[in-house]
């Protein structure tokens, strides 16, 4: 019976059966006793298209399906009954066949689509999952050392008077504080109620992942937007004669033009410099140094990108950069919507449309005129993946845009309207060469 059932079993998901076999197979599959064979031979096809190890459990689920199906829909009638007419005895035997054709169809159809799954991923065994968008989550380093993770159902955190905590006031958790075994304690750790706060740590950092972004209130009352893949460094308490800030990735400023003077470290120096004018906010990034008095403004400066841009909103600033083969500084003075970009030894100014390049603060892509390789790099830092090319980079025109909340697969269908062509092993998208003239994308 084992093996008669297995070849019913097998022409049937080959489509190559007579009525006759699907009368027989449709029997077997009323019978409860068979229910191991019936097993066994999931279990066959299955390893027969080269499974991954959660075989068992598929097992379980499409028995599991059958056994539930012929419950629901072969149940017998609840009052027992003596003798049925022919056309109710055939209306009973009908009943049964549809219902056991219909497990079957299902059966094979969850077969066949995971035999498809298997056949797209068979080289690299990989199946494909939706790749979500990225969310607030943030570490926060001590200068000791000490990691902190952040809560990732907050939006920032904020310094206050000698404390830091999220910026609906909650305290860091202290089961979050992740010490640094391989250095020594420098920072002092406050304890109440279960709840942590960080005081007198000289330096901090905050630091977001691929896939993260959060925000940050300073102790200045300057707010900052980190965008994902992104690091900033500051002090828990500004001091001297200017508020000096690093920055490694992108973020957001809205600087605060009058810190109050107990957001400045009590010394005489810093009183007078308070007291009689505003305290000059510095930003340090790769190959330049921002000047701010008072003002909004973007900065972009990731390692792995040859330039270095500075997009003003509101107020002024001055970018300086460094020419190393004149021994030089260039010194540019920025006005509300302009750009500074730095690459090399140069620095040059142009007006740009601040709605796309702040895009990413209000959750959005702007596609905009925009390369294709930016675009690929602000996908690949917000969805945490990895972008590979095979062949020429194509280089089409985009325009308009998409919220950031969207899946991957969402925003790839816009690029794929534009021809591109790409395909996805896990978090790796490879990027296709472009089909030839006259072919559809």
């Amino acid at each position: 019976m084992e093996s008669r059932l297995q070849e019913l079993f097998q022409k049937y998901l080959s489509n190559q059966y007579s009525e006759q076999e699907l009368d027989e197979l449709l029997r077997y599959f009323e019978l409860a006793e068979d229910e191991a064979n019936l097993r066994e031979n999931i279990r066959k096809e299955i390893h027969r298209l080269e499974v991954i190890p959660d075989q068992e459990e598929r097992i379980d689920h499409l028995v599991a399906g059958v056994k539930q199906k012929l419950h629901d829909r072969i149940q017998p009638p609840e009052k027992p009954v003596k003798q049925l007419s022919p056309h109710k005895q055939y209306r009973w035997s009908y009943m049964k066949y549809y219902a056991a054709a219909a497990i079957i169809v299902a059966l094979a159809t969850a077969l066949y689509l995971y035999r498809g799954d298997l056949f797209v991923n068979r080289k690299t065994n990989i199946v494909n999952q939706e790749i979500l968008p990225g969310y607030n989550q943030a570490t926060l380093t001590l200068a000791d050392g000490t990691k902190v993770e952040l809560d990732s159902a907050k939006r920032g955190i904020q310094i206050r008077d000698e404390d830091i905590s999220y910026n609906d006031g909650t305290k860091i958790a202290a089961k979050t504080i992740v010490p640094d075994p391989l250095r020594s304690s420098g920072s002092t750790l406050r304890s109440e109620n279960r709840n942590s706060s960080i005081v007198n740590s000289t330096m901090l950092t905050l630091s977001t992942p691929k896939g993260g972004q959060y925000q940050i209130i300073l102790s200045d009352g300057t707010k900052v937007w980190l965008n994902a893949a992104s690091t900033l460094k500051y002090p828990s308490r500004f001091s001297g004669d200017r508020r000096e800030v690093s920055l490694e990735g992108e973020a957001y400023f809205e600087v605060n033009n009058n810190p109050s003077i107990g957001a400045m470290q009590d010394n005489r120096k810093s009183y007078l410099v308070n007291r009689k004018s505003n305290v000059p906010f510095v930003v340090k990034s790769r190959n330049q140094e921002i000047l701010v008095l008072g003002t909004k403004f973007n900065v972009t400066a990731f390692n792995d990108e040859k330039e270095t841009k500075t997009t003003l909103v509101e107020g002024k600033v001055q970018v300086k950069s460094q020419n190393l083969k004149l021994k030089t500084y260039n010194l540019q003075l920025l006005t509300p919507a302009q750009q500074a970009v730095v690459k090399g030894d140069s620095l040059t100014v142009s007006k740009v449309d601040i709605t796309r390049e702040l895009a990413w603060k209000d959750n959005k892509f702007s596609f905009d005129n925009k390369p294709f390789t930016q675009i690929m790099a602000e996908l690949s830092r917000w969805y945490n993946i990895e972008v590979l090319y095979e062949g020429k980079i194509p280089e089409p025109e985009f325009f308009g845009g998409i919220y950031r909340s969207n899946t991957l697969s969402t925003v790839m269908a816009l690029l794929e309207a534009n021809g591109i062509r790409y395909r996805l092993e896990g978090r790796k998208m490879i990027i296709m060469q472009a089909k030839k003239g006259g072919e559809k994308p």
